[in-house]
């Protein structure tokens, strides 16, 4: 029988019907002893770096005991530190029942704490970390201060946890006037959100972004390279929700049935699919249905995004003939973004209600560095030398 497709939209709505809403805490005081002259939000919706050992062993949340433990540290009153305050979500979460809904959860707690804070970080398990740093960079528009999430492999109240360090960095992280986008940290280094992929599942250094250098990193000496850092807004600071989100990943495998698209097509609901091919945007020649079948996908009207199952390179789909009947029917090249950069744009970009050839040409812009841009040529190919420039920025204090 033919696979039956369940859009993305329809899965968080099944989520949202089984599970409690969730309301978030009102900021609380960490740390009286921090600089007043900058404030940090914290915002902690749940992962490994909250949980306690229950009687049985496992690990499980806890509502209050990450606030409590945090308030507990000492490097927090120090005056480097900015003030931080802390809002948590009730019911705290797991990353893996995290969704749209909950992103725009943390969008709102951010547009209304905006103009109140210096910066924030959102406390975030690492499973789907990635998908929500990427999410928030589109929906977060006109940004001017940073957003840092940060997480841990090993929760906050273990002698050799990871979340202590990632927690103090990421606060300082988000208490700088020169950063103004949504971004990981994690084991000293400072990501593009929707540049960052979880890559290992049980290292203490889990994230990586294959195809762009990280933004900073922490040694000795904290420095931040500035040359690659997003350039502050122009426009002032606005949130677009995301609430369409009727997209399905379809990873191509050898020898799958080309039938799968006709569920997709018939469906009516899918306004978006986003096709993993093989190496820089290949895919079987021999099987012309798949061909056919995607551009029936493009004439009822719904996107169709080519990204390659790669960890790292770009889709270059005029680069062979199959990819270039691909591009003749329709289907856009995803380039070197992330599968979760890709989704989450498109996503972004059907909550405007764009018109499907307007969505199709945003989706080859770059909008927030998601992607390759050909005015930051010169930034990624002379990174290696980027070491003994002067575009490295000293992390020493708060200004």
């Amino acid at each position: 029988p033919d696979l039956e497709l369940v859009p993305l939209s329809q899965f968080c709505f099944a989520m949202s019907r089984n599970n409690t809403k969730v309301t978030v805490s009102e900021p609380e005081l960490l740390n009286t002893g921090g600089s007043p002259r900058r404030k940090v939000l914290v915002l902690y919706t749940g992962g490994t770096i909250g949980m306690l050992k229950g009687p049985d062993g496992s690990l499980r949340p806890e509502p209050g005991a990450l606030r409590q433990r945090l308030q507990k540290l000492e490097e927090l009153n120090q005056d480097l530190f900015p003030q931080c305050y802390m809002e948590e979500f009730d019911p705290i979460l797991d990353s893996a029942d995290m969704c749209p809904e909950d992103w725009c959860t943390i969008a709102s707690c951010i547009e209304r704490h905006y103009y109140d804070f210096d910066g924030f970080v959102v406390l975030h398990g690492t499973d789907t970390m990635a998908y929500t740093a990427s999410a928030l960079s589109f929906m977060l528009e006109q940004l001017a201060k940073p957003v840092i999430l940060t997480g841990s492999q090993l929760p906050l109240e273990e002698p050799l946890t990871d979340a202590r360090s990632n927690v103090l960095r990421a606060v300082i992280f988000a208490g700088r006037a020169d950063l103004s986008e949504v971004c990981i940290f994690f084991s000293s280094k400072l990501y593009r959100g929707n540049r960052s992929k979880k890559l290992d599942a049980s290292s203490l250094t889990p994230f990586d972004s294959p195809n762009f250098p990280e933004l900073a990193v922490v040694g000795t000496e904290v420095k931040i390279h500035s040359r690659l850092l997003c350039n502050p807004p122009k426009g002032r600071f606005r949130v677009h929700m995301i609430n369409v989100t009727d997209i399905v990943v379809i990873y191509v495998v050898p020898g799958f049935a080309d039938s799968i698209f006709d569920s997709v097509v018939n469906s009516g609901k899918v306004k978006g699919v986003v096709l993993l091919l093989y190496g820089c945007g290949n895919a079987p020649a021999r099987k012309s249905a798949f061909l056919e079948a995607c551009g029936k996908l493009v004439q009822a009207g719904i996107i169709v995004v080519a990204c390659s199952q790669c960890t790292r390179g770009s889709v270059d789909i005029d680069k062979y003939a199959v990819g270039r009947a691909f591009a003749e029917k329709g289907v856009i090249a995803g380039h070197d973004m992330t599968a979760e950069a890709t989704v989450t744009k498109l996503a972004y970009l059907l909550s405007k209600e764009l018109s499907p050839a307007d969505c199709k040409k945003v989706m080859a812009e770059n909008l927030r560095g998601e992607m390759f841009s050909p005015a930051h040529t010169l930034d990624v190919s002379s990174w290696n030398n980027l070491h003994m420039s002067n575009s490295w920025t000293s992390l020493q204090s708060i200004p």
